[in-house]
């Protein structure tokens, strides 16, 4: 069963907003396949990188704990995501305005909600579509939407954003109800300067890898884990480099416990001593 949870709105009064403007899309023309290793020439090449590797393609979740919200109808356009979520790298200032309730996926990571939307969870693993990207000197965003219907069951039509399309045909009046789907908008702010001016590609791409994994490299990843060795004096880097992000982490004295689907990989003192198989 799905469940649903509640989210406060808060003003962040920062960027957001500013990725509607036109001046803040990156331009039409793609560039050849580049490796997520390089840096690019220039700010206008950094966008045309992005550009290729995002615009338009599936991504899929790498982290639990996400939510879409409802997309609000208006009167022009595809209408309006019902859940922000903001990303703060290393380096980037976080807002101090915040609210105690604020929905808070990590330390870096935190969610605002159009207040009286619907919400639905968005599990790990989940194929996610890009239908807008947005680059800015500071920080790059990505409009998604859902692509399964399952969320659907999550739309609680008393509060839904909805309309009314009512016809007549001889005797009859007949009225359709029509409600948009769930997506959000994921923005990554990065530290001053670190787009317009480093134009490090492989920063960004790790950063937003860690969320969202384009599509064709999730699979590959998938058939990497089928088989996958821990030897024991593995580090904790090691480990991750094999396995991703844990699920959970805890520490307990000098051991410590990372938590993933079907097992618990433990280290002591930083080294890999046992592997418990759930």
């Amino acid at each position: 069963m799905r469940h649903t949870s509640k989210f406060c709105a808060l003003y962040f009064g920062m960027t957001l907003a500013l990725a509607a403007s036109s001046s803040a899309q990156s331009t039409s023309t793609p560039p050849t396949t580049r490796s997520a290793a390089q840096v690019a020439g220039s700010y206008d090449e950094l966008k045309e990188m992005l550009k290729t590797r995002y615009d338009g393609k599936a991504v899929v979740v790498q982290v639990p704990g996400l939510y879409a919200g409802e997309q609000k109808k208006l009167f022009f356009g595809p209408g309006d995501n019902g859940i922000y979520w903001s990303h703060f790298a290393e380096g980037a200032q976080i807002p101090t305005k915040r609210a105690s309730n604020l929905n808070q996926l990590d330390d870096a990571t935190f969610g605002m909600l159009n207040a009286g939307l619907n919400v639905s969870p968005i599990e790990k693993g989940e194929r996610l579509k890009v239908y807008k990207f947005y680059v800015t000197p500071d920080f790059v965003q990505l409009v998604l939407t859902t692509t399964s219907l399952e969320h659907m069951r999550d739309l609680d039509m008393s509060k839904a954003s909805k309309e009314v399309t009512t016809t007549v045909g001889g005797n009859q009046v007949n009225q359709t109800v029509s409600v948009n789907g769930f997506g959000l908008v994921f923005s990554f702010h990065f530290k001053k300067g670190s787009i317009k001016e480093d134009h490090d590609y492989a920063a960004i791409v790790r950063e937003i890898n860690k969320y969202l994994l384009p599509e064709s490299e999730a699979q590959q990843t998938v058939k990497a884990q089928q088989n996958i060795d821990i030897e024991p004096g593995m580090t904790e880097d090691q480990v991750i480099q094999k396995l991703g992000q844990p699920l959970q982490t805890v520490k307990f004295g000098d051991q410590k416990s990372l938590k993933y689907q079907g097992m618990t990989v433990i280290l002591k003192d930083g080294k890999v001593v046992d592997l418990k198989v759930e």
